[in-house]
């Protein structure tokens, strides 16, 4: 059907109160055969890019008419036979138009059973009545994200820690600050802010760190920006020493990140960067 505008669940609701109102109502359903021309000259609705003969079936609800159609379906007397209408999904088709997914009678019944089966269930999980459900989800809700903010700020410092000892770590290889090392499991993005503080604190350097999440290598590499002007490509570096686990990446200059295969060559990889940039820088 045409609408302009995305439907909203509240939008929803209504069409599906409505629909199942008419059916409550049990309104007559008849089916005429008319010439294409006289049904739409009454008012019938034809469906867009159908083709249809010089005779058709048009199908009347209600009298006065909650809907008149070309249509070759719908074969009840009367909208009581229906039963139930539950609209089970929505999506838009394309400019302009969408689609409402529904069952009806004993289907729509089955599945309302078995979601409110579910709804049971998660109410006795959660020590409540099914009235209390929502209000007990959007706590739930706020704990895990209040949990997760907590697990992200001792992540970070956590990293600022380790950035700490391992600032004063770092090597010289023919005159370039190289740090390389393994660090616990952190987020991609926490180790990336491991890297940027490693980067402003040894103000010219390659930098990179590894760590093994779901057993698998993980490589990020980064390269100050006067190195990058001497050739020092991070893309370039962390692809090489990632090949030592029998994986590959790549990136910008500045920053770059890969994947491995082999943990347990992960050590073996790190002592790699030394050779790498003093294949690079002479």
């Amino acid at each position: 059907f045409s609408h302009l505008a995305p439907i909203t669940d509240e939008q929803l609701n209504e069409i599906q109160r409505q629909v199942n109102e008419w059916i409550r109502q049990n309104l007559r359903a008849e089916a005429k055969a008319l010439p294409y021309s006289q049904a739409i000259a009454d008012g019938a609705i034809a469906l867009f890019e159908e083709k249809y003969g010089e005779e058709v079936r048009v199908l009347q609800i209600g009298e006065p008419a909650i809907s008149k159609e070309l249509c070759g379906g719908t074969h009840v007397g009367s909208t009581g036979e229906i039963g139930m209408f539950l609209i089970t999904g929505e999506s838009s088709i394309g400019v302009g138009l969408h689609r409402i997914e529904a069952v009806t009678g004993r289907e729509a019944e089955s599945l309302l059973e078995s979601r409110l089966t579910a709804l049971q269930s998660v109410a006795r999980e959660m020590e409540g009545s099914l009235e209390e459900v929502p209000d007990k989800v959007r706590a739930l809700i706020r704990e895990l994200e209040a949990e997760r903010k907590r697990s992200l700020s001792l992540e970070r410092e956590l990293s600022r820690r380790i950035a700490d000892d391992l600032s004063g770590r770092a090597e010289q290889v023919n005159g370039v600050t190289v740090l390389a090392a393994r660090v616990p499991l952190l987020t991609m993005p926490v180790l990336r802010e491991m890297g940027d503080i490693l980067r402003d604190r040894l103000k010219s350097a390659v930098v990179v760190l590894a760590t093994v999440y779901n057993g698998k290598p993980n490589f990020l590499a980064m390269v100050t920006p006067d190195l990058t002007e001497r050739g020092l490509h991070a893309g370039d570096i962390v692809n090489q020493v990632a090949k030592a686990t029998g994986g590959g990446g790549g990136g910008k200059a500045a920053m770059a990140q890969a994947g491995g295969k082999e943990a347990a060559r992960l050590d073996e990889a790190l002592r790699s960067l030394k050779g790498i940039v003093a294949d690079r820088i002479r």
